[in-house]
């Protein structure tokens, strides 16, 4: 607010004085041309007091979708690594390890689908270390799944995990098995 203020009271000075100057000059396109300017200043001003300068968010998106390549056996707490990326715009997933992390403070969207192999399955997706929603398949070729929309900081971690009270179980690859998720607005 105090910036709006301060913002408010510069233009009114700088209109004054062009006001005065065009007068004397005669001419009104010199001190049109310069207000112009001077209000896409304060715009630019207006969003970076904001934290954020939306044009950026616009040019260089934020979103990936990823697929599971090979039949894998889960245990334990393992992270999925969904392998295969078919758009990674931003560079926030990471096909060694299975992770996204959060590249700016947003409203993002997940949706991962796991494909059993053999037997039940289950599946979390996760927010760091903690979790979001569970997916659950049952006997072979059935396929579970989670989808959310979430608000994330900027270096949050999200990943898919098997269950650990689930036992040894294997999930199917030929990209049957995918992990997708997108920036919908920053915060």
């Amino acid at each position: 607010m105090l910036t709006s203020v301060v913002l408010y009271i510069i233009f009114v000075f700088v209109d004054r004085s062009f006001s005065v100057e065009a007068k004397e000059i005669c001419t009104n396109d010199r001190s049109a041309s310069i207000m112009e300017s001077l209000l896409k200043l304060v715009k630019e001003i207006q969003q970076h007091s904001k934290g954020r300068n939306c044009d950026d968010y616009q040019k260089n998106p934020v979103a990936f979708y990823a697929g599971l390549t090979k039949h894998t056996s889960l245990s334990g707490s393992q992270t999925i690594v969904y392998d295969k990326i078919y758009t990674n715009l931003g560079q926030a997933y990471d096909p060694n390890n299975g992770n996204f992390r959060a590249p700016v403070n947003g409203i993002y969207y997940f949706s991962c689908s796991l494909l059993s192999y053999s037997g039940s399955f289950h599946f979390i997706l996760m927010k760091n270390n903690d979790r979001l929603g569970k997916g659950y398949g049952d006997e072979g070729s059935d396929s579970g799944s989670v989808t959310g929309t979430v608000i994330l900081s900027k270096g949050d971690v999200m990943s898919v995990q098997h269950h650990p009270g689930g036992g040894s179980q294997k999930v199917h690859g030929d990209e049957y098995s995918t992990f997708t998720g997108y920036l919908i607005t920053t915060l």
